[in-house]
């Protein structure tokens, strides 16, 4: 995904991954690319970077992995909070996952993050629903609960489909202040 975001434009990008052996691969596949940094860290723990040193942070897969592991709920915690640490106010943290809201809410929407959330729900490429589906829009988001779930008439076309969360950061919040 990062080297066609340089083709896009972005123009740095910082991969990080907690595994040495992926990052050693990642670097030597896309040396040829100046735009793309490689990092060995552990998003629990993302000390290295300042505070408010990101205008966006997208994660494929890390929380999932992370939902998988010992002490879950620590884990996503630790995560989210680093990530929140690391936004710039607007800043934009762009979650793709299979965890549906009733999984992934409850770790977005603690009010310590004071995230505006909109959830997308991408069906997998190739999904052929039923003939009488409906003509859902997969490029407007969907309605949520004010508990952040899927309302309870939410019909699901495609049981595997990708759910992804656009968790913006408060223009207005400041770390160590909260909003000014």
């Amino acid at each position: 995904m990062s080297e066609d975001m340089v083709k896009d434009g972005y123009e740095e990008i910082m991969n990080i991954d907690i595994s040495a052996v992926a990052i050693g691969m990642m670097r030597r596949k896309y040396e040829y690319i100046p735009q793309l940094k490689y990092m060995q860290m552990d998003v629990r723990d993302m000390s290295f970077f300042l505070d408010e040193s990101f205008d966006a942070i997208i994660d494929k897969g890390t929380l999932d992995s992370l939902m998988c592991g010992t002490n879950a709920p620590l884990s996503a915690a630790q995560m989210l909070s680093e990530v929140c640490r690391l936004l710039k106010p607007g800043g934009t943290y762009l979650l793709i996952t299979y965890g549906d809201p009733k999984v992934r809410m409850p770790h977005l929407r603690r009010p310590v993050y004071n995230w505006e959330i909109e959830l997308y729900i991408i069906p997998r490429p190739g999904f052929n629903g039923p003939a009488s589906s409906s003509s859902k829009s997969y490029l407007e988001p969907v309605s949520i609960t004010k508990e952040g779930l899927l309302p309870p008439d939410y019909v699901m076309e495609d049981p595997d489909s990708h759910f992804i969360y656009i968790c913006k950061k408060d223009e207005m919040y400041s770390l160590g202040a909260g909003f000014l």
